[in-house]
C-alpha cells in the first residue's frame, strides 16, 4: 500500500455509540416533526462520534499529495458519485480560486463522464470502470479517496487495487461497518451504521472537512498539531 496506518485508525468511529450501528429508520410511530427531530438527532451523534484523529491524517495526507505535486482522485457509485464530484470541485475550484498564489491542486473524479464509464462498463465490465481511468490518473503518491456507503462495491475495491499497485495511498468513506473498503485502503473513516441516506450525509460532511483543513493548513490558518 502506498502508506502505513496505524491498527487503531481501522475501527469504526461509530462503534458503541448508542442506536448508531443500527439499519433503523428515523422513528416514524408518530407524526413528522418527530420523525425529523430522530433523523437529525441520529446525524448529530454521528457527526460527533467521527475520529477526529483519522481525520487528521487524512489531511495530512492531502496535504503531502499537494505539496509534492501530487493528484487526488475520487471515485463513488450512485449518491456516493454525486459525493466525489461535489468534493472535486471543492478541491479543485475552492483551492485555486480561495489560496491567492497557490497552485491548484490536480483534482478529477472518475464518476464525472457517463460516456467513458459507459465505455469501460460495455468493453471490460462494470467492476472496471474506475479501475481502467485510475491506471491513467493515479501516479505514486497521488492519493485516492474511494466512497462506498455499503463498503462493498467491487469498482470501488478494483480502483483501490489499482492504487495499491501504482503506489498510491487510499483513503476510504466507509458505512455499514466498512465491508471490504475498510480493509483494502491505507486509512478509512468508518460507520457502523447502516442508513443509506445518513451514512451519505456524513460522507459530504467529513469530505467538506477534509478539503476545509487543508484549505486552511494551505493558507497558514491552522498549524499541523
Amino acid at each position: 500500500m502506498g502508506s502505513n496506518t496505524e491498527p487503531e485508525a481501522r475501527r469504526s468511529f461509530a462503534e458503541g455509540v448508542g442506536g448508531l450501528s443500527g439499519d433503523d429508520l428515523p422513528d416514524g410511530s408518530r407524526d413528522t416533526a418527530h420523525y425529523v427531530r430522530d433523523y437529525l438527532a441520529t446525524l448529530a451523534a454521528l457527526l460527533a462520534a467521527v475520529d477526529t484523529d483519522a481525520v487528521v491524517r487524512a489531511t495530512d495526507l492531502l496535504e503531502a499529495a499537494y505539496q509534492n505535486g501530487g493528484r487526488l482522485v475520487l471515485c463513488g457509485n450512485g449518491g456516493s458519485g454525486a459525493t466525489a464530484s461535489h468534493l472535486a470541485c471543492d478541491f479543485l475550484k475552492a483551492i485555486r480560486l480561495e489560496v491567492p498564489g497557490n497552485r491548484p491542486f490536480e483534482v478529477i473524479a472518475l464518476s464525472d463522464s457517463p460516456a467513458l464509464l459507459s465505455a469501460w462498463g460495455n468493453d471490460a465490465g462494470f467492476a472496471e470502470v474506475f479501475a481502467g481511468p485510475a491506471r491513467t490518473w493515479l501516479r505514486e503518491g497521488d492519493v485516492l479517496l474511494a466512497l462506498s456507503a455499503s463498503g462493498n462495491s467491487p469498482n470501488v475495491l478494483r480502483a483501490v487495487a489499482v492504487a495499491r499497485q501504482i503506489g498510491a495511498t487510499s483513503i476510504g468513506l466507509c458505512g455499514y461497518g466498512g465491508g471490504a473498503l475498510a480493509a483494502a485502503v491505507d486509512l478509512p473513516l468508518v460507520t457502523s451504521r447502516r442508513n443509506m441516506q445518513q451514512v451519505e450525509d456524513l460522507h459530504l460532511a467529513i469530505g467538506h472537512l477534509l478539503f476545509s483543513a487543508l484549505r486552511d493548513r494551505i493558507q497558514g490558518r491552522i498549524d499541523h498539531q
